[in-house]
């Protein structure tokens, strides 16, 4: 059996940051979505989330497929796939309750836009949010995923041939879906998925690409390239802000000759990422990063990414609801950036929390596993005997009837019946 894939504090560290972006980006009105990474390029936090998910399922269930327990690997994949799907519908409910709720509490049938379809035709939405036809704002992104993991053994079956393979083949359905329109609808609201999987799985076969690499030894770099990098991040930061604010209207005129779409990952997007996930890459900056005190923080929230990204959704979702009650305070945008401090901080110690009960679980089980290998370790008349000093027992002292005799120093239970000598001594050495 394949060995676990070694966690890589990298791909934690920027999946962390893709998440607070994520949330900083979906909060109302906040100082901080002006330093975000889509005011200074063409690409945001979603392609980064969605290649780093390429990443991290190549190094954890790539590993097994490839090694030959192509089953167990698929089975893994569709068992992540079905928690993240109960996620969303979790994440879904709750959205919609907080709304309805808060509609009936202050009287304002305003807060239920995103839930005003479910309102008036429940059991038809909410058959539509279970067959994932039906996304609220700001909770999209999990069904993109989840389609993406339905797609994750095709992909790696054509990359056990080739990887070059793979990426043609993701790259021809790209190119087919940009071609003829092809997305998957919405219902009952007519529309298609804000990410369109058919297009998205681009990037997250890349992400496969580049896992396979990093467990090879990392990818070649190339000084060409690189500079070529720079100079598309470059002019991306130029037009996206205006020329630094000195050519006023650049980006609003440039941005309908540019492809930079998100629903069908417009090619600028996808080349605009790319380069900066190579420049990252090569800069050092992660290693940079590594030296700061914001580095283990955001590594472990994105070790924890699936409950932190809900927490997140949810929040951003309860942060609208208090934007709607703000107008009257005197400080709105102290009060955004409180609301934004105090999400990130929420983000953290969910997390924390999270690597806490871990690490007690782990704890218990390690006592169980060492108690079971002293058991077994034991001589057989002891193995069959009533295993007062192991965890887990359900006798009490009372029940234990011990020999005179140094030999016999615990009760023997057989049967479900307990029995002992006649010859008892007067206590009993549970230290031994």
């Amino acid at each position: 059996m394949a060995a676990p894939a070694k966690r890589i504090d990298g791909i934690d560290f920027w999946r962390g940051f893709a998440l607070l972006t994520i949330f900083i980006d979906h909060v109302p009105e906040n100082v901080f979505q002006h330093v975000t990474q889509k005011n200074f390029g063409f690409s945001d936090a979603a392609e980064l989330f969605v290649f780093l998910s390429g990443v991290s399922v190549a190094l954890a269930y790539g590993t097994r497929f490839f090694d030959g327990e192509t089953v167990g690997a698929v089975r893994a994949v569709l068992r992540r796939a079905f928690t993240i799907y109960w996620v969303q519908i979790l994440i879904s409910l709750l959205i919609i309750a907080i709304f309805v709720s808060a509609a009936a509490l202050w009287k304002e049938n305003d807060l239920l836009e995103d839930a005003d379809v479910v309102v008036s035709n429940p059991l038809q939405t909410t058959a539509a949010i279970l067959a994932l036809l039906h996304q609220l704002e700001n909770a999209n992104i999990l069904p993109l995923y989840i389609a993406l993991l339905l797609m994750t053994p095709l992909l790696l079956a054509l990359a056990r041939r080739d990887d070059r393979l793979m990426l043609a083949a993701s790259a021809g359905i790209y190119l087919a879906a940009r071609a003829f329109s092809l997305n998957l609808p919405t219902w009952p609201v007519e529309g298609t998925w804000l990410f369109n999987p058919i297009a998205w799985q681009l990037i997250f076969a890349i992400g496969i690409f580049a896992g396979r690499r990093l467990k090879r030894g990392g990818i070649a770099y190339d000084a060409r390239l690189f500079a070529a990098c720079l100079a598309v991040v470059a002019i991306a930061a130029v037009v996206r802000t205006d020329a630094f604010g000195y050519a006023s209207g650049l980006w609003q005129d440039v941005r309908d000759v540019l492809d930079c779409g998100k629903t069908d990952l417009g090619l600028a997007r996808l080349v605009h990422f790319l380069a900066l996930a190579y420049i990252v890459y090569y800069s050092g900056l992660t290693g940079l990063m590594r030296r700061t005190r914001a580095f283990l923080p955001l590594c472990l929230i994105g070790r924890y990414g699936l409950p932190v990204f809900a927490t997140g959704t949810v929040l951003s979702a309860m942060t609208e609801l208090v934007e709607t009650r703000s107008e009257a305070l005197s400080h709105q945008v102290a009060f955004g950036a409180a609301i934004v401090v105090g999400g990130i901080l929420i983000h953290y110690l969910v997390a924390r929390g999270l690597a806490a009960w871990r690490d007690k679980s782990r704890a218990q089980q390690s006592m169980l596993n060492r108690a079971h290998t002293l058991q077994m370790a034991s001589p057989l008349s002891l193995r069959k005997s009533a295993i007062v000093l192991w965890s887990g027992t359900s006798r009490p002292l009372s029940h234990i009837c011990p020999s005179r005799k140094s030999y016999p120093r615990v009760a023997v239970m057989q049967s479900g019946q307990d029995w002992c000598d006649d010859d008892r001594p007067r206590s009993l050495d549970v230290s031994s």
